[in-house]
């Protein structure tokens, strides 16, 4: 009888892999490359095969008790869990066959993928490094620059005007991956589980910054009044397109490591000066969230959008205190989402 561990690792594993293989074979034998239809469609089922597989791995690393019993297995087997940090930073290079600049992509694989996962990964094989958490957040700052999809475009190429969304699924995963078995704190923080405090703060916070935000960017002409109906499809799309490609991978990259690493490494949590730690790191944590936003607008405008993402950085801050990543996320995707439906 098949154990549950190994049915685990067949479906986590071998099942999205005979997938992917299935697509790249796809792949190679379209008849006509310079046929952009055929082209369109190999790279669109590339996409959805190798997402999926990115969705599966995300969802099995944050939904309990499904997390629990994978992380314990990684934790005691750890021979077997650099093999599927492997599989999963080498899976997507599969789309450079569509790629125009294979030396472009590979020198960015490189710098943005390759290279942080190895300094990330040492804590697991060195938990009484006294600075493991330094090498987390250079490892973790190294993917958020990867994350810009202005510096590793040609290594997500393939995907055409998907490759931000896969980008975004795929450094999520690789940061949740490593970071699962060295988070002490993981279970706590880190599930996707709602409860009443979990949706509590977000609503508040939700509200107190459109209160706060929307006069700002009003009145400098950084917000526009658009409100605007996508449809009911796209109404739920978009909200669901937020959570997975923009709230989760920024707040794993800001809360989640940077934020809790140095609160938690720095000062002892005995000693009374921890709770004034706490807020200056959320502080200083909030402004390099806000100042990371510094080329996302216009010139006449950076100013009043780094402000704003930092007043935001904040609210975001306290809800991961308060309710870990499910609520930080929560609240981003509200924020982002109400933008979106009605500004511009």
């Amino acid at each position: 009888m098949i154990s549950r561990k190994t049915t685990l690792i067949l479906e986590l594993v071998f099942i999205p892999l005979i997938v992917a293989l299935l697509s790249l074979l796809i792949a190679f034998i379209e008849p006509q490359r310079d046929n952009f239809n055929q082209v369109l469609v190999g790279q669109t089922v590339l996409f959805c095969t190798l997402a999926f597989v990115l969705v599966v791995v995300i969802f099995a690393l944050l939904i309990p008790p499904l997390n629990g019993i994978i992380i314990d297995y990684f934790k005691n087997h750890l021979h077997f869990y650099p093999v599927l940090v492997l599989y999963l930073l080498i899976l997507p290079v599969i789309n450079w066959f569509y790629s125009e600049n294979i030396l472009s992509a590979f020198t960015s694989f490189l710098l943005w993928y390759l290279l942080p996962t190895i300094i990330f990964i040492i804590p697991t094989y060195a938990p009484k490094f006294k600075f493991n958490f330094i090498l987390q957040i250079i490892g973790v700052l190294l993917f958020a620059i990867g994350f810009d999809n202005r510096y590793t475009e040609s290594t997500v190429s393939g995907f055409v005007s998907l490759g931000y969304a896969f980008n975004a699924l795929w450094i999520s995963s690789l940061i949740l991956l490593l970071y699962s078995v060295q988070m002490k704190d993981y279970s706590e923080k880190m599930n996707w589980k709602s409860s009443l405090k979990k949706l509590l703060y977000p609503s508040v916070f939700s509200a107190g910054l459109v209160i706060i935000s929307v006069p700002i960017g009003l009145a400098t002409g950084f917000l526009t009044w658009s409100p605007s109906w996508p449809g009911i499809f796209m109404f739920i799309f978009s909200f669901i397109g937020i959570w997975l490609t923009i709230a989760l991978p920024e707040e794993l990259i800001a809360r989640g490591v940077i934020q809790h690493q140095l609160t938690e490494n720095i000062v002892d949590k005995e000693k009374n000066f921890y709770k004034y730690w706490k807020w200056i790191v959320l502080v200083v944590a909030s402004i390099i969230f806000g100042v990371s936003h510094w080329n996302n607008t216009s010139l006449e405008f950076i100013w009043v959008y780094i402000l704003l993402a930092s007043i935001a950085g904040m609210a975001y801050g306290y809800s991961w205190w308060k309710g870990g990543l499910f609520s930080a996320m929560l609240l981003h995707t509200l924020v982002d989402w109400i933008w979106q439906l009605f500004f511009k």
